[in-house]
């Protein structure tokens, strides 16, 4: 009992004392396996690299030290990512497409009132979302994106925002209106398309005031057909992190959801109206390395999958 009061107050002296970055953030994070098992430091080292990114002024350490706080101790359950359709309707059809697009049937907007129910659900059963990745797609053709950006900048538990455009399209000046000021970030894939809208989107940026970041020279690559293989790369994948949120399940990446769509593999998402504590348990799971079905059937983002050109046409 006294050792846990005084993890306690040592907790609470770390979050308010700026000074006590002289201990190194390699020490809490190695301490931090003791309290938690290697499945929770796996989430809580996903968690910490988000805050980060979104927090540079608080040092490594301090972060740590917070994060396995509200986790350990006060039981807090967060995300450190996901990645959410908005719609599946897009104005390039890019041969390569990570999201696979291209291999629906039907593509579609999605109902304003539909997508803020499975947040709204999902929201209700965890305790932070620290990125939220807005994407289809093409986002800017969401014909009612201002009220979802006004929906999602007003959710405490959503940290920080991302939203992804392939900067062939100038959104009309209320929705830049409604993203300035916000807590989204706008991310322009570079696609590398003969078009000048792209800088024609940086300038209207700068206008407005939208937060932005441009990704140049992205290395494209080929996840391969979606076939069988009798091996499964899921260790190497670099988006094996980038849990994907469609349709009001979770899945472990964008390709295992739109694969479960088109028919190509059986359902293993995890449903957001499951009861919270068996929720919490899947999500658990799959963010400590669960395997998909879907990583039997891709290359995945990895040093096998071959280099190709970005935004390719079909």
């Amino acid at each position: 009992m006294h050792q846990w009061v005084n993890i306690r107050m040592f907790a609470y002296y770390v979050i308010l004392s700026p000074n006590i970055a002289i201990l190194k953030a390699s020490t809490i994070q190695s301490g931090l396996c003791v309290f938690g098992g290697n499945m929770k430091l796996l989430i809580r080292k996903e968690c910490l690299h988000y805050c980060q990114k979104e927090n540079k002024k608080t040092s490594r350490f301090q972060s740590s030290f917070q994060i396995w706080f509200r986790q350990v101790v006060l039981r807090k359950f967060e995300i450190p990512y996901l990645e959410m359709f908005i719609t599946t309707k897009c104005n390039l059809r890019c041969k390569h497409c990570s999201n696979l697009i291209p291999a629906l049937n039907s593509r579609q907007n999605y109902e304003i009132s539909t997508l803020i129910e499975w947040l709204d659900e999902l929201l209700s059963k965890i305790d932070c979302l620290y990125r939220l990745k807005i994407h289809g797609g093409e986002v800017f053709l969401y014909p009612r994106l201002t009220e979802f950006i006004a929906y999602v900048n007003n959710q405490p538990k959503i940290k920080s925002i991302r939203l992804t455009t392939n900067g062939t399209i100038i959104p009309a000046d209320n929705i830049l209106q409604s993203i300035a000021g916000s807590k989204i970030v706008v991310q322009i894939s570079d696609y590398r398309l003969p078009t000048t809208k792209t800088q024609q989107l940086i300038e209207k940026f700068k206008k407005f005031g939208v937060k932005y970041i441009y990704l140049r020279d992205q290395q494209w690559k080929d996840f391969g057909e979606i076939i069988l293989r009798d091996f499964n790369r899921f260790d190497d994948c670099s988006v094996k992190r980038c849990s994907s949120f469609y349709e009001g399940k979770i899945y472990v990446c964008s390709r295992a959801a739109i694969m479960t769509k088109s028919g190509y593999i059986p359902d293993d998402g995890i449903s957001v109206y499951l009861p919270k504590n068996q929720l919490r348990q899947q999500l658990k799971k799959m963010y400590g390395g669960k395997l998909s079905i879907a990583c039997n059937y891709c290359d995945g983002d990895t040093k096998c999958a071959k280099d190709i050109s970005a935004g390719e046409q079909e």
